[in-house]
């Protein structure tokens, strides 16, 4: 069964939005946790560009 976790994006001190939320989608795509990346999926999203998504989605909503 998957779960999820709500993680602050911690911005400042010269770390973007951008950077952090690159830094948490490694983190939780850790190869060592994920059985080489085997367990890292997406849907109508492609993992590898993820961050690049996510951020676009939400200057999209915001704007």
């Amino acid at each position: 069964m998957a779960t999820t976790r709500i993680m602050p994006l911690h911005t400042g001190k010269g770390r973007t939005e951008s950077q952090a939320v690159s830094d948490i989608i490694d983190y939780v795509a850790n190869p060592q946790k994920t059985d080489n990346g085997r367990l890292v999926t997406g849907f109508a999203c492609d993992s590898r560009v993820a961050d690049a998504e996510f951020l676009l989605a939400k200057r999209e909503y915001i704007s």
